[in-house]
C-alpha cells in the first residue's frame, strides 16, 4: 500500500512538474517579453499560435502594450531603422494575409507596401500611383516589386464572377477581360475547359482549385500586366522617355521595377523575368527561381475549335 501511494504521489508529482515546464515555455513563445517578440515578427507569432482570440480591439490594446514594454534602447533603434531610407517597395493584394516583411524576412523599415486587390497597377488610380511617386521621388526607394500570390481570390473573382454587381467586380473588370482574350497556352486550355459542352450545358461555373495550373497561370500574367503598365504609363516611364531623349549621361532615377508571385503553399517566391530599370543599365541579379517564358496557343489549319487564338501563317 505504502509502495503503491508512493508511486501515485511521484507521479502526480511529475505531472504537475512537467505541466509548469509547459507553462513556462508557452509564456516564453507568446509574444510577451519572449522569444517571439524579439526575434519574430507579428506574422510569425501568428503562425505559432494563431488567431483565435486575435479578434478585439483588446488583443490590439495588448499587443501595443507588449511593444511599448519594450525597453527604450530597443525603441530607439527602431526609430533609427524607420528614418532610414527604405530599399524596396511593394505593390501587394489586398488577400494575400502574410505581410512582405514577413515573407522575405525584412528589417523594419526597409521596406514600404502598397496594396489593392488583385495587385493591379493603373495610371487611373491616383492612390496607387501616388504612392509609387511619394516612395521614388521622397522615399528614395531602388527597387518596386509587383507581388502577386498563387490563390489570389481577386483573381480567382475575375475567372468565375458572383452573380451580384459590386465594387470589387468593377475593380477586378480587367484582370477578368485580359483572362477572356488572353493567348497564353495554359489559360487558353483553362479556358476551354471550363466551356459548355456535352453533359454541361453552363459550363464550369464554380472558382478553379489553388493548384490549378491554369489559374496560377492566370496569377502570373495578371503581375506580368502590371509590371507592363508601370513600365508604359507610370513616374518611371516618364523619366526614362525623357533621359533617352534628352541623351542624358545618368539617368535622373535609378530604380527598378520586378515582377514576383508568392505561393502560400510552399512559401516560394518565384520571378517572372519582366524587370526593367533606367536605359542602358543592366538588370541588378534577381536569385529568385525563374519561371518558364509563357508560350502562346497557336491553332492550326485542319484543327477546329473555339478560342483557341490566332492561326499559324503558312
Amino acid at each position: 500500500m505504502f509502495n503503491a501511494a508512493t508511486r501515485s504521489y511521484s507521479i502526480l508529482a511529475l505531472v504537475l512538474i512537467l505541466f509548469s515546464l509547459g507553462s513556462v515555455v508557452a509564456r516564453s513563445t507568446n509574444g510577451e517579453g519572449g522569444v517571439l517578440s524579439q526575434r519574430g515578427t507579428a506574422d510569425e507569432a501568428t503562425l505559432k499560435t494563431g488567431t483565435t482570440g486575435y479578434n478585439s480591439l483588446e488583443s490590439l490594446f495588448k499587443g501595443n502594450e507588449r511593444f511599448r514594454r519594450g525597453t527604450s534602447r530597443k525603441r530607439e533603434a527602431v526609430a533609427k531603422l524607420v528614418e532610414e531610407s527604405p530599399s524596396f517597395m511593394f505593390l501587394g493584394c489586398t488577400d494575400n494575409r502574410l505581410t512582405p516583411a514577413s515573407i522575405f524576412q525584412a528589417p523594419i523599415g526597409s521596406i514600404i507596401t502598397q496594396n489593392n486587390i488583385g495587385n493591379q497597377y493603373s495610371k487611373k488610380d491616383v492612390s496607387t500611383d501616388a504612392a509609387i511617386t511619394y516612395a521614388i521621388e521622397e522615399l528614395g526607394v531602388q527597387h518596386i516589386i509587383v507581388l502577386g500570390h498563387y490563390g489570389c481570390k481577386g483573381v480567382q473573382k475575375a475567372i468565375a464572377p458572383p452573380k451580384e454587381d459590386n465594387s470589387v467586380l468593377k475593380w477586378i473588370k480587367p484582370i477578368a477581360e485580359f483572362y477572356k482574350i488572353s493567348r497564353r497556352h495554359d489559360i487558353v486550355k483553362f479556358r476551354d475547359s471550363r466551356l459548355p459542352r456535352r453533359g454541361l450545358p453552363n459550363g464550369i461555373k464554380t472558382a478553379p482549385e489553388f493548384d490549378d495550373p491554369g489559374f496560377r497561370a492566370v496569377v502570373e500574367e495578371n503581375v506580368r500586366r502590371s509590371v507592363k503598365a508601370m513600365k508604359e504609363d507610370s513616374l518611371l516611364a516618364k523619366a526614362y522617355q525623357r533621359s533617352a531623349t534628352t541623351r542624358a549621361k545618368k539617368t535622373e532615377l535609378d530604380v527598378y521595377v520586378h515582377g514576383f508571385v508568392f505561393d502560400e503553399d510552399t512559401g516560394e517566391v518565384v520571378n517572372l523575368n519582366v524587370s526593367f530599370g533606367p536605359p542602358g543599365k543592366p538588370i541588378p541579379p534577381v536569385p529568385f527561381t525563374a519561371v518558364a517564358a509563357a508560350k502562346n496557343f497557336h491553332r492550326q489549319k485542319h484543327l477546329p475549335g473555339i478560342n483557341k487564338g490566332k492561326r499559324l501563317r503558312t
